[in-house]
């Protein structure tokens, strides 16, 4: 264990500089990272809102290239005229679609493919390729029914090209002849992988790390640039289609816009990034880890940290002979407490510039002093406390010479036939016995009542009216140690103030004793029928010295925790109880109670 005052002082100083320093630290740290998240977050937002409207200008130029093949005089003049009537006539047709398209195609940089599906061609087969195609091999698409069959033209989400097997994002436009019949569709293809690129520079999208997910105009999600299993924070946002071709951002997050905030995830922070809509109506999402984020500032509070820790190191050897100067007189207080443990109390101590120190030098000289002269007042005390000794045993004699008296007067009134005197006589003498009890300050609590029995047969001698004593007491609590004479006052108050100005003709007193086991204690109560206590009665206000006689020596004898309560009955009449310890044994030897009195 730790206890020299040099160890102390130093490990103090080491702990308070080292939670000041956390504290600082921790609160410039916070502090610092919420004024860069606000200000990162801003910044990334504005250019997640740059790069949402410049997708909207390769939207726009990809959605021109179907709405464009789409409503062309080639195109409507072939759809509107009647159907080939031989092979050759279908495939001069097709070739002629073939080269419009791949011509619409090759100016449009972001296109990867133009596919065209029809049932034109439906009685010659073998003229289907990749780039003209059957009906049935755009509605067999699972996204086809629920979106596409429904609008004249859309986006697809991200999915499989099943001729090309390639993840594609494509636009489909509806063909619809002069009659605005549908004859067809036009799916304008463009790469997934590259979709995205297109909204920031090549080398920067190849060198972060960061997902991005694209909304369309109905906040269906069209592409994700990562997966789930390189982001899981990712599972956290986006809602999984059930019984939908696209998916969506949870109810939270989806009505957003120009919006950011941390989120949390297994005790990693992800800025969330949501754009305004563009001129497209579309929105980008980006998710970024905190981490590369704040990297160079978790840097900077490392080192600030290090920096602090390397001068509380240093620190320590300087704070420590500070200590060692502090405490040299304190050490020299300690070896002259030695010598006088000793014996030897001509120890002094010299004064000290220091006004604690000094202070302390004086005390010590001065109790060195007052020690010598309390050791020849000591020796004078033993003599006087020995003659002391002689005149108390002298007057316990004099309680005892009482008794015999009593006695003697007791026998002499026999010899009279004075039996009232000699009853009354013999209960005084029974209660000075009890009061007594060879010096003991705990009797059992059969003699405590054959004292108040005593007392109260005395009464109904001196007493004109009857006088009722009731003893309800377990034979079991009658073996029990309790202080003595702590009944008989409160009796005795009860006779002498209880009944005074009232006409009854009988006085009831009744003693009642139980046991609280739970609390190990014991409760006496002693109630009469008298008129009760004045109003706002307390204990200041008795004249006698009985119950505040009882009360002390309760508490000095059985400690605070047990005392007397006195209040009025409801039903009339004083109660009193009294709590005391449970003690099957005398708790105190006369050596022990004569060394408690000293």
């Amino acid at each position: 264990m730790i206890r020299k005052l040099k160890t102390i002082m130093v490990i103090c100083f080491v702990f308070v500089n080292a939670l000041f320093l956390a504290g600082v630290s921790y609160t410039s740290y916070q502090y610092f990272f919420n004024f860069t998240s606000k200000e990162i977050s801003e910044t990334k937002l504005s250019l997640l809102n740059e790069s949402a409207n410049k997708l909207s200008g390769v939207i726009k130029s990809i959605s021109e290239a179907g709405t464009f093949i789409a409503i062309d005089r080639t195109m409507t003049e072939i759809f509107d005229g009647s159907p080939p009537a031989s092979p050759y006539d279908a495939l001069v047709e097709r070739d002629e679609l073939k080269k419009f398209v791949n011509d619409i195609s090759s100016l449009k940089q972001e296109v990867y493919s133009i596919d065209l599906y029809t049932n034109r061609y439906k009685d010659y087969p073998y003229l289907y390729d990749y780039t003209i195609q059957p009906e049935a091999n755009l509605k067999e698409m699972e996204w086809f029914g629920p979106f596409i069959e429904n609008v004249d033209n859309g986006w697809t989400p991200e999915h499989v090209h099943p001729l090309l097997d390639q993840e594609m994002i494509s636009y489909v436009h509806r063909i619809l002849n002069q009659r605005n019949e549908t004859v067809g569709y036009i799916k304008v293809n463009v790469l997934a992988k590259n979709f995205l690129e297109y909204m920031v520079d090549t080398d920067l999208y190849k060198e972060i790390n960061e997902p991005f997910i694209l909304l369309n105009t109905g906040g269906r999600i069209i592409a994700e640039t990562h997966s789930r299993k390189e982001f899981p924070i990712l599972n956290d946002i986006i809602v999984p289609a059930e019984n939908e071709v696209y998916e969506r951002l949870i109810p939270e997050y989806d009505p957003l816009t120009n919006h950011h905030q941390l989120i949390k995830k297994d005790n990693e922070y992800h800025l969330l990034l949501i754009s305004k809509p563009n001129y497209e109506q579309w929105r980008l999402v980006q998710v970024i880890p905190v981490d590369e984020l704040y990297a160079e500032t978790k840097e900077l509070g490392i080192f600030v940290l290090i920096i602090g820790l390397i001068a509380i190191i240093l620190s320590v050897p300087i704070v420590y002979g500070i200590g060692r100067w502090i405490t040299k007189p304190i050490s020299q207080m300690i070896r002259g407490m030695r010598k006088v443990e000793e014996g030897d109390f001509d120890v002094h101590m010299n004064r000290h510039y220091v006004e604690e120190y000094d202070i302390l030098a004086n005390n010590f000289n001065q109790m060195t002093n007052k020690l010598s002269e309390s050791l020849e007042q000591l020796e004078k005390e033993n003599a006087n406390r020995r003659e002391a000794e002689i005149r108390a045993l002298q007057s316990q004699i004099m309680p005892h010479f009482l008794y015999n008296t009593l006695d003697m007067i007791k026998w002499k009134s026999l010899d009279h036939d004075a039996d009232d005197v000699s009853d009354m006589v013999n209960k005084l003498s029974k209660m000075l016995r009890i009061g007594l009890s060879g010096g003991l300050k705990f009797i059992r609590l059969r003699d405590e009542l054959d004292h108040a029995k005593c007392y109260i047969d005395i009464q109904k001698q001196r007493q004109t009216q009857a006088i009722q004593h009731i003893v309800r007491v377990p034979a079991s609590m009658k073996d029990l140690y309790v202080p003595k004479i702590i009944l008989q006052p409160f009796i005795e108050n009860s006779i002498k103030h209880g009944y005074q100005d009232l006409e009854e003709d009988r006085m009831e007193i009744t003693i009642n004793g139980s046991i609280i086991e739970e609390e190990n204690k014991i409760k006496l109560t002693i109630k009469d029928t008298g008129k009760g206590l004045p109003e706002n009665w307390s204990y200041s206000d008795a004249t006698g010295i009985g119950i505040k006689n009882v009360r002390e020596r309760i508490a000095m004898y059985c400690g605070e925790q047990f005392d007397v309560e006195v209040y009025n009955h409801p039903q009339g009449g004083v109660m009193v109880e009294i709590i005391l310890p449970i003690h099957y044994q005398q708790p105190f030897t006369k050596a022990s109670e004569t060394e408690a009195e000293e």
